[in-house]
């Protein structure tokens, strides 16, 4: 399924946009800046294409989505009483500001005072404020930035921003009733997908011609026809409009054909055939898992009736953009449909007229590239307010940069390096390859432990499962395959605001450049770096496996069969993760 396309794409409605109609005339959301809005005072974020939101529960994720809600004026309505941070603020406005990027073909409709140098315009939505505006006014609604400056002048005039000039947004919250997205009596998903096909029909239907012209004759035939007492629509028309003769006006009654939307609304209707009954069935029947489920299959298959309909050039600034607000979209969903999803999604992303954000605890959606881990934005809550970490390209290019002259500077010493570990290439490579489904956990954590290898991760999983270490219930256990690695995990985390804490072979100083690497990379969020003097096995007293290979079977056949005292590893766990 391609959302690819070069020709321009006709956009009858928002939900035409989220199935992937592209006209090369659009708008994308770049970053958006939320202010004094619940629990964050100040947060600026970096919006990608497809755009995730991850953290623990209560971080800020679903108050980023309903800030930029606000925004739109769509389902969230400003009230100071509840939204305006308890803690925290330094003045009394609040505000969400976001930046797009218009399309080339739509930016030259654009004034040419809102653009940025960039090639981007911005715009301030006030929630409430204690400033006045030129008018005299308190702030409110959408404010122009002006060559690069927030002026006093309303965008486009617009009091509200329910102008069409920011495209639409189409929240999808974690639990949501099918009845919304499926009905045919006002907006959902199924009513606009079912219209988007209808429209192409009927503008060329030899049937639906042959039933307009039929209502033509039908309007002549039935305003004359009358009941057993002489009343029919002519003789209302003729006793109304004799009334209105000293005005000189008359009456007419008109009988409209049916059009598309009467059609969708009054004729059509849908079900579910269950084949294992053999008849059908309402959706509301059906779990959560299947009714989200049909949410999804409409994403997928709007996408195979974009309409390719080219537009005339216009002159007016009003760019397409369907922004989907998706939380949870994990929610009731196996793991294998959960890929399936995050496939979808990714795809749709790409259609030059749409945009996702979603956020959620799965860590299979924050898998993906390295260079895609840009799009991440990890929310942590801290003392009653939320913040909002990232990592930007640059700070991405600085680690990789930083990774390599790290492999450089142990080549250099002496240590046998790999002719490719020197590539900086190979430093994307390896954060690729280890950001898997489970490590990506860490984004999800409020607290990650850094260990060499398996044999760590298993034996602290098992203390903790014994009760051995309750100071690790809410610590995620991270294999870095290698002490060799430990720093570039460190430094990570360190643009994600994830508080880490490092634990590792001394190996009696025979890697001392290792050794020194990792001490260098402690930064503010690491919370601790501790060793053993030689290693594990010697720390807890067990003789060490024959081959390396075996050494996590090794371990934990030994911590199983023989009478090993744990209580030293368990302290020097708990101090280290005290810290």
């Amino acid at each position: 399924m391609s959302l690819h396309s070069t020709e321009e794409h006709r956009l009858g409605s928002a939900f035409q946009a989220w199935a992937g109609f592209e006209r090369g005339v659009s708008i994308k959301a770049v970053e958006v800046t939320i202010h004094n809005f619940r629990s964050i005072c100040d947060a600026t974020i970096s919006l990608a294409d497809y755009g995730i939101l991850v953290g623990v529960n209560n971080a800020g994720k679903t108050t980023v989505i309903d800030a930029i809600r606000a925004f739109y004026g769509k389902g969230v309505k400003f009230e100071k009483s509840r939204d305006f941070p308890y803690k925290g603020a330094e003045d009394a406005e609040a505000w969400v500001e976001i930046e797009f990027r218009p399309s080339a073909e739509e930016l030259v409709t654009l004034k040419d005072e809102y653009r940025s140098g960039n090639q981007t315009f911005r715009v301030r939505n006030y929630l409430c404020s204690d400033q006045k505006d030129k008018e005299g006014k308190e702030r409110s609604g959408p404010y122009a930035y002006l060559d690069g400056t927030l002026s006093d002048e309303r965008f486009y005039g617009f009091k509200n921003v329910g102008q069409g000039k920011f495209g639409e947004i189409i929240y999808i919250p974690a639990v949501s009733k099918i009845d919304e997205h499926t009905k045919l009596t006002g907006p959902s998903a199924l009513r606009e997908l079912v219209n988007s096909v209808l429209s192409k029909v009927m503008a060329q239907s030899g049937a639906y011609q042959t039933l307009s012209e039929s209502f033509a004759q039908f309007e002549g035939a039935i305003k004359t026809e009358a009941t057993t007492d002489g009343h029919s629509l002519q003789s209302i028309e003729t006793d109304i409009s004799k009334e209105l003769k000293d005005w000189g006006a008359g009456f007419k009654f008109n009988i409209k054909p049916v059009g598309i939307d009467d059609i969708i609304k009054g004729l059509v209707n849908h079900e579910i055939l269950d084949e294992s009954l053999d008849r059908t069935q309402p959706i509301s029947a059906y779990g959560q898992g299947f009714q989200r489920s049909v949410i999804y299959t409409l994403i997928r298959v709007a996408a195979k009736y974009s309409a390719k309909i080219k537009l005339p050039k216009k002159k007016e600034f009003a760019p397409e953009l369907t922004w989907i607000l998706f939380e949870e979209p994990e929610a009731f969903l196996h793991p294998t449909q959960v890929s399936s999803l995050n496939s979808d999604l990714r795809a749709l992303a790409e259609s030059s007229v749409s945009q996702v954000l979603l956020s959620t605890h799965n860590p299979q959606f924050a898998t993906h590239s390295i260079r895609d881990i840009t799009a991440i934005c990890r929310l942590q809550r801290e003392s009653c307010r939320t913040k909002s970490y990232q990592i930007s390209n640059q700070e991405l290019d600085a680690v990789l940069a930083v990774n390599q002259h790290d492999a450089q500077s142990w080549a250099a010493s002496g240590m046998q390096i790999d002719a490719d570990d020197l590539l900086i290439d190979m430093e994307a490579v390896k954060y690729a390859l280890w950001l898997d489904q489970k490590r990506s956990a860490a984004f999800f954590s409020e607290k990650v432990l850094l260990v060499e290898g398996p044999t760590e991760s298993a034996l602290l999983s098992y203390m903790f499962d014994q009760g051995l270490l309750p100071i690790c219930k809410d610590v995620f256990i991270l294999d870095t395959i290698g002490k060799y690695n430990i720093h570039r995990f460190m430094r990570l985390f360190h643009a994600f605001g994830i508080r880490h804490y490092v634990l590792y072979d001394s190996d009696d100083g025979r890697h001392a450049p290792v050794d020194a690497t990792i001490q260098k990379a402690s930064n503010p969020f690491t919370g601790g770096i501790d060793t053993f003097p030689k290693d594990l096995e010697s720390y807890i007293g067990i003789a060490p496996a024959a081959r390396s290979h075996r050494k996590p079977q090794h371990v934990m056949l030994q911590v199983a069969t023989s009478d090993v005292d744990l209580t030293p590893l368990a302290s020097k766990i708990s101090i280290l993760i005290s810290q």
